[in-house]
């Protein structure tokens, strides 16, 4: 049977418009902490995500059969590496250094393969290489200019490396359970499990910060910002993430996806006018390089397996 690969293109393609869109959520979320803190704002749009996308789920009707099972396995286990990835990583942003932060995140996509390896997954030498020129760019593209030495490791650096751990686990785990179970049902399930795993460690060992809720009323930001990371970066970009990896492998998945810092430096530009120079050129073209290498191997598979 013939072999083509538009479905690893869709996959690419969908990965890096929810790229994007998670690129476009850095000055929302980053103006959120003025008024939420980064474990109410988590846990409540995680919540206000679940119960959006429930309303709409009608819409897309039910499959026949299901799996309740494995939904609730994989939802309980994605929504709790998806509820402490993100806080971890809010945490880590705020006690360490923008270089260790910008240097530590990018691990996560170097740390994809190596969790692969363990399951059974051994990638190409194109991916290594791929992966090498994404953690060059995203440190090109993180790491403020005249910084590029790693200072002293604090213990933000060990939140922000916990942070990456749980997104590589996340990619991983995800790639097997959006085969397995309906999209939209494991979406709502994940966000609405990731929702309760961060309320009930807050009621454990942060009580006054879960509900020392601010004024809905004093700045319109308060609840725009808000809602425009529940609705685009939880409804739209996680469940396109979602998607994307039903047709894309993990490892090329977490290359794409790398693409979200390209993406915050150019709203920040475009927005709040931050300076673009040739330092974020230069780490922006590395990425999409190191995306055309890891693609170039699963095409030349394909193509290959279309002449036995």
């Amino acid at each position: 049977m013939l072999k083509t690969y538009p479905d690893n293109l869709k996959g690419a393609l969908i990965l890096l418009i929810a790229s994007l869109i998670w690129g476009s959520t850095f000055i929302p979320q980053k103006i959120a902490m003025d008024f939420w803190s980064p474990l109410q704002f988590s846990a409540i749009r995680f919540l206000i995500g679940s119960f959006l996308l429930l309303t709409i789920l009608p819409f897309f009707g039910l499959p026949k059969k299901i799996d309740a099972k494995s939904l609730i396995i994989y939802g309980l286990t994605l929504g709790t590496l998806l509820g402490f990835a993100a806080l971890f990583q809010q945490i880590g942003l705020v006690t360490t250094t923008a270089t260790n932060a910008g240097f530590f995140t990018s691990l996560y996509v170097l740390l994809v393969p190596i969790i692969g390896i363990f399951l059974g997954s051994v990638p190409h030498f194109s991916l290594w290489l791929a992966v090498l020129i994404c953690i060059i760019g995203s440190v090109l593209l993180a790491v403020p200019e005249g910084s590029f030495m790693v200072e002293k490791i604090n213990k933000g650096d060990i939140w922000v490396i916990l942070g990456s751990l749980l997104w590589a686990l996340h990619v991983q785990v995800l790639s097997y359970g959006v085969k397995k179970n309906p999209i939209m049902l494991l979406a709502i399930l994940q966000f609405l499990f990731a929702s309760i795993v961060l309320i009930i460690f807050g009621l454990l060992f942060s009580p006054k910060e879960l509900f020392n809720f601010p004024n809905l009323f004093v700045n319109p930001l308060v609840l725009i910002t808000l809602l425009y990371c529940s609705i685009g970066s939880v409804c739209i970009a996680f469940v396109l993430q979602m998607i994307g990896q039903r047709y894309s492998p993990p490892n090329e998945a977490a290359i794409i996806m790398s693409t979200e810092a390209i993406f915050a430096a150019f709203f920040g530009w475009l927005i709040l006018s931050e300076f673009f120079n040739a330092r974020i050129l230069t780490g922006s073209s590395l990425i999409f390089i190191g995306i055309i290498i890891s693609q170039i191997y699963p095409i030349e598979k394909i193509k290959k397996s279309n002449f036995e």
